[in-house]
Parts: C-alpha cells; structure tokens; sequence
C-alpha cells in the first residue's frame, strides 16, 4: 500500500505534447507499441486534464516497486480513493493479468493500460496498435518553412523514434544501441545485427543460425524462438510472398533506422524501401511481395516499386513490361517511389505514378 501510495503523491512529467494520430477515446484502453513508439506520451497527455488527486499512474517497469505485490493491493488501494477517476498501468505483461481481472467492474471513468506485448489482449478494451512516427507526424517537430527536401533528409537520418527526432543526427546511433542493450540479450541484438544485412530482402532463420554458430553458444530453436519474439515485441516485421506467403518473407524493421544502426555496410535502397514500408503500416492492411514488386496491397489493388533515382524513361520502360503481369494480379494502380521524380502514364486501364516519397507519404 506504501508503495501505491508513494506513486499517487507523484507529480505527472509535464512536456510538450506533439499531436499523433491516435487518441484515447474509449473508457478502456489498452494501447501495443514497442519501445519509444510514444505510449507514454500519449498517457501523460490524457491524464493531464485531470487533477492530480484524480488520476493514479503506474509504470510497472520501475525497479523500485514490487510489480506483483501493488498489483494485488491495486484493487484494494482503489476502493478507499474513491476520488481516483482514471487510471493508467504502463508496460503490462500476460503474467500480470492475473491480479488485474477486477477491473471489468472497477468503478473508474477511464482505464489505460500499455503493453510491449504485440500478443497481449483484454476483452474489453479497446485496442491502440501504436506505431513509430509516420513522415506527416515527424514534419511537426520542425518549423513549417523548411525546405521538403531538407525535411526529408532529416527524416532518413534520425528515423521514424520520436526520441531520436529530437537529437543531432550524429548521436542517434548511439541512442539506438543503447535502446537495444537495455531491453535485449546479446542473443537477441546478435539477431537483429543478421536481421539489418538482410533488410529488404529474404530472411532465413537457419541461415542467421549458420552464421552466428561460430560466434557463440546458439540453437535452431532458440534463433526462431528469438526471430518471433523480436516481431512480437514490434522490432521487426515480416512482408510474406504472395505466391509462398509461408515459406518466402522479408523484414523491415518498425524503426527503420535500427537498420544503419546495426549494420556498418550502407544499403540506400534498404533503407529507403524500409521508409516506405514503415509508411505503408498505417494502413493496417496485409502487405505481400512479389518478383516485380516490393510491396503489393490487393484490398486496394495498388503495387508499390521503390526506385529512389532512375529517371522517368527508365521507370517507364520497366512498367511496359510488367504491365501483363500487373493485369494479372488486378493491380489498377502502380506507384513507384522517388526521392524527387514525378510523372505519370497509364497503359490499358493501369495507372503508372512516380512519386517524390514527401508528396506520396503525405497524401496516404
């Protein structure tokens, strides 16, 4: 009870609140996002139109508590603070769930709860799938009158971490690596390091074991036990072959810049078709591949050909030939994403757009 008491007294960090695209609207809610996507953020701002005798906030990952302990005296502490109006929990595991099934019935006008947990659901709840900062919420963070491609160039350099938009470009690496040293094993991050060369491209589980056996005491086993942890904590995510969709997949990583982070050897295209898939994730479609095409959204009929600097003529040339097996799929549109051309043609129905990635980022 000290320990909850202690937590009630404790002042709410005041910072500046940039708005995101998401809010908390529902009575209950529980909101998924991997580290530094912003959970807090949003947290703090919904309970700053409280006062603070009406709002109790936890962080269950701070080392000075007793998470199991407060939990169990949660509902008790509650009932005799009846002026307690909402409440929020941070960083909530399965494990802690069984002391917290009483607040179905908890009389609160609003309850938030966060997770890392990808896998973790609560009937009841409405469910805030938190990703990092898309290109339109990263622009905020600077002035109105910057040059696009300067924004741009600021977006590649620091990555989509709403932390890392607020640092010099020369320190994110730093900051990243010490993100990933705090919340994963040297197992995992040696995973991640094999995961960074492979960005854009096919990933193997047995071939990450292949090549990490020699450097240390590792398993077939723990290598996919480990790959799917990393994906359903949102470090990495899989785009499935539409033809293999279970055998064939390629990462991303949900930060894109985890890759340059990780890996000395710079891949542009990588990083930019990451950048694009990154943007992609908002809406909450299923994504495939194909052998002509980096991303494929079938509910809305679009292929997407990143292709950061080939002129116009080129890209054109390419979509002739592709234009039978585009028909094929039923695309009726596809984009091909630039740094800075632009132009158009359409052929028998299928619409070809070349995009500068700031117009085409901003007009999803």
């Amino acid at each position: 009870m000290k320990s909850l008491e202690t937590l009630y007294q404790a002042p709410i960090k005041n910072a500046k609140f940039i708005p995101r695209k998401y809010e908390i609207i529902s009575p209950k809610t529980l909101i998924i996002g991997a580290i530094s996507s912003g959970k807090t953020a949003l947290v703090y701002e919904f309970l700053s139109h409280y006062k603070s005798e009406e709002r109790l906030y936890i962080n269950l990952d701070d080392l000075r508590i007793d998470r199991a302990l407060l939990l169990a005296n949660l509902k008790e502490f509650l009932e005799k603070n009846a002026q307690i109006k909402v409440l929020a929990v941070e960083n909530l595991q399965g494990a802690d769930l069984i002391n917290l099934s009483f607040l179905k019935d908890a009389a609160l006008e609003n309850i938030i709860l966060t997770s890392k947990e990808f896998s973790l659901s609560l009937e009841g709840f409405v469910r805030i799938n938190l990703n990092y900062l898309d290109y339109e919420e990263f622009i905020l963070f600077f002035k109105k009158n910057l040059d696009q491609d300067l924004l741009f160039s600021y977006f590649l350099a620091h990555g989509n971490e709403i932390a890392s938009a607020f640092l010099d470009s020369s320190e994110v690496t730093a900051h990243l690596q010490q993100l990933l040293r705090a919340n994963l094993n040297e197992q995992s991050i040696a995973i991640l390091k094999e995961c960074a060369i492979k960005c854009h491209d096919t990933i193997s589980a047995f071939g990450i074991y292949k090549n990490l056996k020699e450097q240390m005491k590792i398993s077939k086993d723990s290598v996919y036990s480990a790959i799917n942890l990393l994906n359903e904590s949102g470090y990495v995510e899989f785009v499935p072959n539409l033809d293999e969709s279970s055998t064939s997949k390629k990462i991303y990583f949900t930060n894109f810049a985890l890759r340059n982070a990780l890996c000395l050897k710079k891949d542009f295209l990588a990083v930019f078709a990451n950048v694009v898939f990154c943007e992609l994730l908002k809406f909450k479609d299923e994504i495939y591949y194909t052998k002509e095409i980096d991303f494929f959204l079938a509910k809305k009929k679009l292929g997407i050909i990143c292709v950061p600097f080939s002129a116009p003529e080129i890209v054109f040339l390419k979509f002739k030939k592709l234009h039978a097996s585009l028909k094929e799929l039923g695309v009726s549109k596809l984009q091909i994403i630039s740094v800075a051309n632009q132009a158009e043609q359409s052929i028998e129905g299928i619409k070809c757009e070349i995009l500068p990635f700031s117009r085409w980022s901003l007009g999803l």
